[in-house]
């Protein structure tokens, strides 16, 4: 029994070593292209400006002009509640990233709510192995009065784009995503 166990999870060890498929929404992308016009919205801008900079020493000031004080953060791995935790977030994420490209696509505004729709190109090491992860999402913003975001909600598939990655829990992911593709 324990040989039995041992070899199952050394399997799905492995199998979350594997490289993850890649660039499945370059298809997409090609017949949804960027919209032009994104730059011309100013409440957005600080926005962009946060996750295009992730890796830049000005996260902080970024952080503090795009998100109010007091707000809704969940991005489906964790919920925050204030702008301090945001930043130490984001700052932790940057920590662990080698690098990250992020591309506002297309964005629907209608008062103070914006859609955004966007793609991430995320660079990391995990157990000495270098993963490239490509994340396609949306994320919805409602703004203050001030123009800073009060909430953010995002949507995106976070089992391709982190849990996956994971040893043991990323082995047993691919597991249940093959036996499911099937039907």
């Amino acid at each position: 029994m324990k040989s039995t166990l041992l070899t199952i999870v050394t399997l799905l060890s492995l199998n979350a070593c594997k490289t993850v498929e890649q660039d499945v929404f370059a298809d997409y992308l090609v017949l949804s292209p960027a919209d032009s016009n994104i730059k011309s919205n100013t409440k957005i801008n600080a926005f962009i400006n946060v996750y295009n900079q992730l890796e830049d020493n000005a996260l902080a000031d970024n952080v503090a002009k795009a998100y109010a004080e007091k707000l809704y953060f969940n991005d489906t791995v964790v919920t925050l509640h204030d702008r301090q935790a945001v930043q130490k977030y984001l700052q932790h994420t940057q920590d662990s990233l080698d690098s990250m490209q992020f591309k506002v696509l297309e964005i629907y505004e209608k008062n103070n709510d914006i859609l955004v729709r966007w793609s991430m190109r995320t660079q990391f090491t995990i157990l000495g192995q270098q993963r490239d992860v490509h994340s396609i999402g949306i994320s919805h913003l409602r703004f203050d009065g001030d123009g800073k975001i009060i909430m953010h909600q995002d949507y995106w598939d976070s089992t391709q784009g982190f849990y996956q990655n994971i040893p043991i829990i990323g082995g047993l992911l691919q597991w249940i995503k093959s036996v499911l593709q099937d039907y």
